[in-house]
């Protein structure tokens, strides 16, 4: 079940997380009785489905005949989920530049706060149970990979401000902040990994 982040303005997803909530349920719990790994990653990917709907840009998508395509993505996983409790997945998205974007995922525990309670009288999630950063690009038919950034300006709600957020003034990827690490730590570890593949590739007789 979806619950919507407390924020009405159009920037949702990167100016305040988009959040996604659910349980783990009978076909997510493995033998070792909590949410098995690959769970994680099938809810996260139900949060991104559902924040595109949110902010319009799936319908867009649908209708330009472009699609989300993940290319890499990297998981750790900090605390187990148990049966039946409700947690929430906070999606936002951190970074851009002429081909990628990439979106950065935490799990948390929901905590129940009653309706006349402000945001400052304490947290509305627990700590961080897992974290999932997902490089993807969007590919259009017909076209190929295109850049992102003027897909989501064509056909997403975001502001000129909010996208500019998550991209410098030279179109390099990220401004200087935490997400900015993550990101490159990223892209050295996915080059490394491209490297190795096509190192094996190239034993293989043609």
């Amino acid at each position: 079940k979806r619950r919507l982040s407390p924020l009405s303005d159009q920037d949702i997803g990167i100016s305040k997380p988009y959040i996604y909530s659910s349980k783990a349920g009978i076909f997510d719990i493995d033998a070792m009785g909590h949410m098995n790994n690959a769970a994680y990653l099938q809810h996260a990917e139900f949060a991104r489905w559902e924040w595109s709907a949110f902010g319009g840009s799936l319908a867009q998508a649908f209708k330009t005949k472009s699609f989300f395509i993940v290319t890499a993505s990297i998981t750790r996983y900090r605390r187990e989920i148990v049966p039946m409790k409700r947690f929430d997945i906070e999606t936002r998205l951190v970074g851009l530049d002429d081909r990628n974007l990439w979106v950065y995922q935490t799990f948390h525990y929901h905590i129940n706060k009653d309706k006349n309670q402000a945001e400052s009288d304490g947290p509305t999630r627990g700590k961080v149970l897992a974290q999932i950063l997902t490089q993807a690009v969007i590919a259009k038919t017909g076209k190929g990979v295109i850049n992102p950034r003027t897909w989501l300006e064509e056909n997403s709600t975001y502001s000129t401000s909010a996208l500019d957020g998550v991209m410098n003034q030279n179109g390099d990827s990220m401004k200087s902040t935490i997400f900015d690490e993550k990101a490159k730590r990223f892209i050295h570890l996915e080059d490394i990994l491209k490297r190795s593949a096509a190192s094996y590739d190239d034993e293989i007789p043609k």
